[in-house]
């Protein structure tokens, strides 16, 4: 079933007025079987959020104090284009590796497997990110294949990404390694096999309201 909030903590100026703090906590209310949710009462609605990114970063800086934990609602993906030769008149398959199980933590290193994949570096290259509600049991690594008719496309970014000297216009040999930051951005570098070389791609993984 849906998971309803125990406890509302309303900022900004809007929620200064008491009908539109009633009118939440109503719908709330509905949404949990005629239950009540409990508002956090204070004064200061200006600057409940200025409050509480100083006590986080208190937190993250003394190692004291409560944390909460932010898990992504949705599992992420990239997709890659199969290296097989193109038949005519056919769209080639879009496979999805798993960079981010659903329920990951903002602030975690995601451990992805020693998989290696050719980047194309010199050009344009595109970029497709799907996501999905519903596969919880996806882990990094895991490969999806045709994810056009199952995954949703959540981020396209296109790239001119810079080339190795030595390599000129021509795929090379990369590895992934994935972070979620603290402020719900995914970074996924791609890392040159045979040097310290690194490219980046990073979207945002927060839902957007």
């Amino acid at each position: 079933g849906s998971m309803i909030p125990n406890v509302v903590l309303f900022n900004g100026g809007v929620f200064k007025a008491k009908a539109f703090r009633d009118r939440v906590l109503t719908l709330l209310k509905n949404w949990n079987d005629g239950e009540d949710v409990k508002e956090i009462s204070h004064q200061y609605y200006d600057l409940a959020v200025a409050h509480g990114a100083t006590y986080l970063g208190r937190s993250r800086s003394s190692g004291h104090g409560i944390r909460i934990a932010s898990g992504s609602a949705r599992s992420y993906y990239i997709g890659l284009e199969s290296s097989a030769m193109a038949v005519p008149g056919l769209k080639p398959e879009v496979k999805g590796l798993c960079v981010l199980a659903q329920g990951t933590e903002e602030g975690t290193h995601i451990d992805l497997p020693e998989m290696k994949f050719g980047l194309l570096t010199g050009q344009k290259v595109n970029f497709r990110f799907f996501s999905s509600l519903v596969r919880a049991a996806d882990k990094p690594g895991d490969i999806i294949s045709d994810v056009e008719s199952k995954l949703e496309e959540s981020a396209h970014l296109e790239m001119s990404l810079p080339s190795l000297p030595e390599s000129g216009n021509e795929l090379v040999p990369v590895c992934l390694d994935a972070n979620v930051t603290d402020v719900g951005t995914l970074e996924l570098w791609m890392k040159h096999l045979q040097s310290d070389k690194k490219w980046k791609l990073e979207f945002n993984v927060r839902p957007k309201y």
